[in-house]
């Protein structure tokens, strides 16, 4: 597998210099703004790489060497959003420090709402340990019906919200030709 062009690992570093700086420094927003950001880049890594692997003259690398122009334009507005981020505590400081707190608590969100119920299997344990019966479905009594369905309203509802917020991202990501990265959901992985 051939390297990436140096270009791109130069506008991969220059993001991540440019995200540390309009965030202070702080290691929790960084991190939080980093793996935002870092989709996106995997992404466009990913379409490189098929790009070299054709022939330069078809159409459709003609069309992906156009969409690969328009996103380095994005990218180049980013840096520059960025960058006034990190030279006055204006309103896009304010944008890149509540998206880093957004992020923080979306990743938590998932986390608990998602992956809370998830038990790892404890080689401790004999296999007939009550641990491991299944769980009934069914609520035992109308108290624990009536939790189940709150519960299930609650997720709902922060679902939707976090949609919502979602689209007024893109909104303000196509309306100001920036790009304010991608969450990537992980399968759960036990913690050891």
């Amino acid at each position: 597998m051939e390297p990436l062009p140096p270009s791109f690992k130069a506008l991969y570093r220059l993001a991540l210099r440019a995200t540390s700086v309009s965030v202070l420094h702080k290691t929790s927003a960084r991190k939080n703004i980093i793996k935002l950001w870092r989709p996106t880049f995997d992404k466009v890594a990913q379409f490189i790489r098929v790009l070299e692997s054709r022939q330069p003259s078809s159409a459709v690398c003609q069309r992906r060497k156009g969409l690969l122009d328009t996103w380095q334009g994005r990218m180049d507005n980013t840096l520059t959003f960025l960058l006034s981020s990190a030279q006055s505590r204006s309103l896009p400081h304010k944008v890149v420090k509540n998206i880093s707190i957004l992020s923080g608590r979306h990743r938590f969100w998932v986390r608990e709402s998602y992956y809370k119920g998830i038990k790892q299997w404890n080689p401790q344990r004999p296999p007939t340990a009550p641990e491991y019966d299944p769980k009934s479905l069914l609520p035992k009594d109308r108290r624990a019906t009536n939790l189940r369905a709150k519960t299930r309203e609650g997720k709902k509802v922060n679902e939707q919200c976090w949609n919502a917020l979602g689209e007024v991202v893109r909104m303000a990501e196509a309306r100001h030709d920036l790009s304010l990265g991608r969450h990537r959901v992980k399968a759960w992985v036990p913690e050891r």
